[in-house]
């Protein structure tokens, strides 16, 4: 609407724009015209009323919140026959899944349809002709006069037609069309709304609400043993619950439900003041998820009186303000397990601290949180909660507008503590590791993920907060290996490096080296250079680097950088396009370090003669998706997938070597690339990058 008035949107279309609130129109009583609706000025009612007459194409009208109008049961007619009309037109429409309706079709049910208020003309254009087609204003009006329908028929044929009814929503999904037809009967035969229907000699019989209640309550006893019935019908459940506002009959229906998840199912408006009804008529919560609820912070204070009842609680809110924490905080209370997912959020570093003192009171698993800053107040906050949570805090992630992903595993007397992942800038992390070993706990399993250099970066060295540590320089985020829809190749979008000991990586000349990589996809002196920056790097342990082919130029560098590095265990090269005979008979050939262990993943052509290399050849049934594991003297190479399985132009994009579980191993594991970062929280991924699950290893051949 505000486009409107600025210009940017419709500005040559429409002379009046109004903003009609469902919500507001229901309180009107009395009948109303159009002009006292709209609550106009007085100074500019000539003027509407003679757009509204002569030009109502130039006047818009935005209504909000259509779901929630009530629509009334006195039709200004002193007979039921438009009802009956209407109901018999919405009924055949419901049958045959049918929202258009021709003239003809209606004139048969309704005999003056320009006069309907519920029904809208519109013309459809066929090749060289128009044909007047009507519709009901909403498919909720025509969902609301098939149910309507039933009640104007004969009380034994209405049994028996909401019997058949509900027969087909047994049936399960494929009758899920009728699930709001259902849910308007349970409306019908609300009280209120039953006396206001009877005084229009319209009545729903004792008959249809035994077969609604028995219909409820098998739905509900059902989904004690079905998970899918229990997931995909409960929201429904509730809101014919709520529609029926039978207090106790509601509190009978919800002694099931000890333990509820809307987890996954986005609730609006509507959605959370029919469960916060049904809560209420809980005896007791024991557990309440909200995790991926799309819940706002106006949705979430219409469930905070719900959520001071229940034991348990899994909750996942957006874009909350400092003073909406407060409101969450005063609900929760004490004593309660807790899950929270609070990273959509921007909050100052007070009340930041404010969280982390309430959440002592509970009981946290996982807490993840949305910050401005990472303060020393915020980090002494922070280790005082882990102190307080020992034993019972999994997880916690702090989440600020830095450029690393700090995660750590905490221990303390040798007993494992939670873990921590921070998104935080470079210069914060001696800061917040000194808070940490000052708290008495000792740092293990530290990753570090580095995004991108900020300017400041220039002005610290850069810190290892441990004597291990595994460090990953992403470019652009961490992207996978593979083959953009613009055709650029990513190949060396990453690389990881595991490090030990005091040493400090240069680890922006690697950056830079990357960026560099970034445009140039092929081995070539920058890939050289990047590997003769690590020759002098004694710390470095272990590398997983993306390469686009795998060349003899490549497995040299790969040897040298072997030699060079005395303590390198591990080097993982995951390769895009194909392991060339030349490289793999290089390495074969050549002397490396004995203790240094080398993964190869690609595509290997088993062609004797003129073997594929190039992109166009990689869907190809001769190239087989190949793991080869070079150690010491051995060489070993398993088939992850026969070429002639593969139909797609996905190699490893699922897949990632895991070094720790493969060292002092003999058993070579692949993981889901996916998998492999959950695990320290920090993949921020594009859901369109996800690598595929179905390619893992098959294990079906040993060759070598």
């Amino acid at each position: 609407m505000s486009d409107w008035a600025f210009g940017r949107l419709y500005k040559d279309r429409f002379d009046f724009v109004f903003h009609l609130r469902c919500k507001e129109l229901n309180q009107a009583t009395g009948r109303k015209s159009l002009m006292d609706l709209l609550n106009y000025n007085q100074s500019s009612s000539s003027m509407i009323k003679q757009v509204l007459c002569q030009s109502p194409e130039r006047v818009l009208f935005l209504v909000d919140g259509f779901d929630e109008l009530k629509c009334t049961t006195d039709l200004g007619q002193s007979d039921l026959t438009i009802l009956q009309g209407l109901g018999k037109l919405a009924e055949k429409g419901t049958e045959e899944q049918q929202v258009l309706f021709d003239h003809h079709s209606v004139s048969q049910t309704v005999s003056d349809p320009s006069k309907v208020p519920f029904l809208c003309k519109l013309l459809q254009k066929k090749r060289v002709s128009q044909t007047t087609m009507y519709s009901f204003m909403h498919l909720s009006f025509q969902e609301f006069f098939t149910a309507l329908s039933y009640m104007l028929l004969g009380d034994e044929e209405a049994q028996g037609k909401v019997r058949e009814l509900l027969s087909k929503v047994r049936r399960g999904k494929e009758n899920s069309h009728l699930l709001p037809i259902v849910q308007f009967l349970f409306g019908i035969a609300n009280k209120e709304v039953a006396k206001r229907l009877e005084e229009k000699y319209i009545s729903c019989s004792q008959g249809i609400w035994t077969q609604l209640k028995h219909f409820i309550l098998e739905v509900i006893e059902k989904g004690k043993e079905d998970q899918i019935v229990r997931c995909t019908m409960q929201l429904f459940t509730f809101h014919c619950l709520y529609e029926l506002h039978a207090d106790d009959f509601v509190k009978e229906a919800m002694k099931t439900y000890t333990d509820i998840n809307m987890s996954g199912s986005p609730l609006k408006k509507t959605d959370c003041w029919v469960l916060m009804y049904c809560l209420q008529h809980c005896k007791s919560i024991e557990c309440l998820e909200l995790s991926g609820c799309n819940l706002t912070a106006e949705n979430m204070k219409i469930l905070l009186p719900a959520l001071q009842k229940c034991k348990a609680l899994v909750l996942q809110v957006d874009g909350l303000a400092n003073y909406d924490l407060d409101d969450l905080l005063t609900a929760l209370g004490e004593g309660k397990s807790l899950e929270l997912d609070l990273r959509k959020n921007n909050f100052s570093d007070e009340k930041v601290q404010d969280l982390l003192v309430a959440l002592t009171k509970h009981k946290p698993r996982n807490v993840d949180i949305g910050v401005k800053s990472i303060t020393s107040n915020t980090t002494d906050k922070l280790m005082f909660l882990i102190s307080k949570a020992h034993g019972v805090l999994d997880l916690i992630k702090l989440h600020c507008c830095g450029n690393v992903a700090l995660s750590v595993q905490l221990q303390k007397d040798g007993v494992r503590a939670p873990q921590i992942v921070l998104w935080l800038k470079v210069a914060e992390m001696k800061m917040i590791c000194d808070s940490i070993r000052t708290s008495g706990y000792s740092l293990t399993g530290v990753k570090l993920r580095v995004w991108r250099v900020a300017d400041e970066d220039n002005q610290h060295a850069f810190i290892y907060p441990t004597d291990k540590c595994r460090l990953t320089l992403h470019i652009k985020g961490p992207l996978r290996c593979g083959v953009e829809r613009g055709g650029l190749q990513l190949a060396h979008c990453s690389i990881e490096l595991s490090l030990y000991g005091d040493d400090v990586v240069d680890w922006r000349c690697i950056f830079q080296l990357l960026q560099t990589l970034k445009h140039n996809p092929e081995w070539d002196e920058h890939v050289e250079g990047l590997i003769s920056l690590l020759h002098s790097q004694t710390s470095l342990e272990g590398i997983y680097l993306y390469v686009s082919s795998f060349t003899e130029r490549c497995a040299a560098s790969v040897i040298s950088l072997s030699q060079a590095c005395s303590n390198l265990k591990d080097i993982i090269l995951q390769v895009n396009g194909f392991l060339l005979e030349e490289g793999i008979q290089c390495l074969r050939e050549s002397k490396r370090h004995p203790d240094c262990q080398l993964l190869l993943l690609g595509r290997r052509c088993r062609k004797l003669a003129d073997q594929c290399s190039e992109e166009k050849d990689k869907r190809l049934s001769c190239n087989d998706n190949v793991l080869l594991n070079l150690h010491g003297e051995s060489f070993i190479e398993i088939v992850l997938r026969h070429g002639k399985e593969s139909d797609i132009d996905d190699t490893w994009n699922g897949n990632k070597i895991n070094i720790d579980d493969m060292r002092n191993e003999n058993e070579i594991k692949i993981y889901n690339m996916w998998n492999a970062n959950e695990d320290d929280g920090t993949w921020n991924g594009n859901e369109n990058d996800r690598p595929r699950d179905d390619i893992k290893c098959k294990g079906c051949c040993v060759v070598g």
